[in-house]
């Protein structure tokens, strides 16, 4: 009998010591807080990354270009809008190139002022000046892919830190590439198109 009664008490001891206030559950364990260690004055703070020259059309990247801007609709140049134009930059260039009929160069807009973010429709800002194009023009020759062909058309916005300078007669596929091996910085947006008819 007295080795049950020890029994008992050990047995309600234990139990009395993992009850909580209703005898059901477990207080959570208490935990001291982390230890907060401040920053050191004098390691300088890691660089952040600089935004990136981007280009914005009316349209998303990748998306439908308007039929206003083509040669089946108004066949103007498209609003444009770009932002975080890199430091020093002397110039801005702004082209349009079929990716699907061998690099055909719509457009070539050269000499703007880096200052400028933007564009308006069929705008030729000032200073600024155009490049005869791969259909032999000046100035913008909207997409107008073969009827029942979809292309790609690449806008890009070219940031110079020198003046661009190519020959006089230089076609405009060689100023693409100069402006591709001179530019500090590009932004660039897709767009897609087709005829029907």
């Amino acid at each position: 009998m007295p080795r049950l009664i020890v029994c008992l008490v050990v047995l309600a001891v234990g139990l009395s010591s993992c009850a909580t206030g209703d005898g059901r559950t477990l207080n959570p364990p208490v935990f001291p807080p982390p230890e907060t260690i401040p920053p050191d004055p004098t390691v300088p703070p890691e660089p952040t990354a600089p935004a990136p020259f981007a280009l914005i059309a009316p349209w998303q990247d990748g998306a439908e270009i308007p039929v206003r801007y083509t040669c089946t609709g108004d066949d103007i140049s498209p609003a444009l809008t770009w932002s975080n134009v890199p430091p020093g930059a002397l110039e801005l260039a702004i082209t349009v190139v079929d990716l699907d009929a061998s690099g055909f160069v719509h457009w070539i807009l050269y000499g703007i002022d880096p200052g400028r973010t933007s564009l308006v429709e069929d705008e030729r800002p000032r200073p600024g000046a155009e490049w005869i194009n791969t259909a032999g023009t000046t100035g913008w020759t909207g997409p107008c892919p073969p009827i029942g062909e979809e292309h790609r058309y690449q806008f890009t916005v070219h940031a110079l830190n020198n003046r661009l300078e190519v020959a006089d007669d230089a076609l405009a596929t060689e100023v693409i590439s100069t402006l591709n091996l001179v530019a500090v910085d590009q932004g660039a947006v897709t767009g897609v198109f087709s005829r029907t008819e």
